[in-house]
């Protein structure tokens, strides 16, 4: 904790002007205020305020969590992590508030520049699907701890803390496995994210592996909701006549495109195999039950709260780490082994 005179000294600015920056002064510049808290945070400045220490604090034990902001059905997968979250959290005696934002939308740095002024958020945990270079530069700046939650595991940037599933080798696995029951006919449908590019390129290599050639028609994108995965099926029915087994890289878009196939005369895994993506107890419910590759979802959430924990509590500077878990299958009767016919 440091006095008003030690943050003056180091904003090479006086008190008074210290004293304007906090109370948010209109006489005080935008950018003199902006470099002032910014420091303030860093070093952990509390200022009183009839006589309760409340500004600044470096002991507040509130996470907000920035997450995609999207429908909760479209995904799943986000908001089962993030209810999870919020659980582990409330074990340990922490707050967490959810916060659908990006600085890549308009008025999304403003937001974030008032929440960090609200002082109710002393460290983040980032749920967005793509690396944000103006949010991480900013937090990094205003010495806010933030760890990366599901980002990419691929090619992971070595300057920042990832904790993240290994999403290629969750294409390997779903691809091999059926592979080992025969199946060489393999339609993949994926989306336009990170995560499930790595999921593709997965698929790709343990096609490669085997000797069997990546069909480019065989690779579908979708939008990650249930309609795009059903009208596409809905769309493309000669296509699946061709093969005789299809990976879906989220669950919730295997239940559509099970859903698509059986309305469309498919049986499964009679007529075709299905392998999905995620591992929820969806796939579980769903008739027939699905099989599907899951992550270590509430391993991630530990690691990461664990390690968000320790970057807040080390007064030294944290060499950044990136850490990949791997994937395992479940099975529950939706691939058929082709030899047995």
């Amino acid at each position: 904790m440091i006095s008003t005179r030690e943050l003056a000294e180091l904003a090479q600015v006086s008190q008074s002007t210290i004293s304007r920056c906090l109370n948010d002064h209109p006489s005080i510049s935008f950018e003199t205020k902006e470099r002032v808290r910014k420091l303030a945070l860093q070093y952990g400045y509390v200022e009183s305020r009839k006589g309760q220490k409340a500004l600044f604090s470096g002991k507040r034990r509130t996470i907000g969590v920035l997450i995609t902001d999207r429908p909760f059905f479209d995904d799943l997968f986000i908001n089962y992590t993030l209810n999870l979250i919020m659980t582990r959290a409330a074990e340990k005696n922490y707050y967490i508030i959810p916060l659908p934002l990006s600085t890549h939308k308009q008025g999304g740095m403003e937001k974030l520049r008032d929440l960090i002024r609200l002082n109710i958020v002393d460290s983040f945990l980032i749920l967005h699907r793509h690396f944000d270079q103006p949010l991480h530069q900013y937090l990094s700046e205003c010495g806010i701890p933030h760890v990366y939650l599901l980002h990419c595991s691929r090619n992971s940037y070595q300057a920042v803390d990832i904790i993240d599933s290994d999403n290629c080798a969750g294409g390997y696995i779903a691809a091999e496995h059926l592979l080992r029951h025969g199946h060489q006919k393999i339609i993949a449908v994926t989306c336009p994210f990170r995560e499930y590019e790595d999921r593709t390129n997965g698929y790709r290599q343990a096609l490669e592996e085997a000797g069997i050639p990546c069909r480019e028609d065989f690779v579908l994108s979708v939008d990650t909701c249930y309609e795009s995965a059903y009208r596409t099926v809905c769309e493309n029915t000669a296509l699946f006549s061709q093969a005789t087994a299809v990976y879906v890289q989220s669950d919730i878009l295997t239940l559509a495109v099970a859903n698509a196939l059986q309305d469309n005369g498919f049986s499964i895994p009679e007529d075709i195999s299905l392998v999905g993506s995620d591992g929820y107890q969806l796939g579980g419910i769903a008739r027939p039950a699905l099989d599907s590759v899951a992550h270590p979802i509430s391993e991630l959430v530990d690691l990461a709260l664990s390690r968000l924990m320790e970057i807040a509590d080390t007064k030294r500077p944290q060499t950044p780490r990136q850490i990949i878990l791997r994937p395992y299958l479940i099975r529950r009767g939706s691939v058929r082994t082709l030899q047995e016919d």
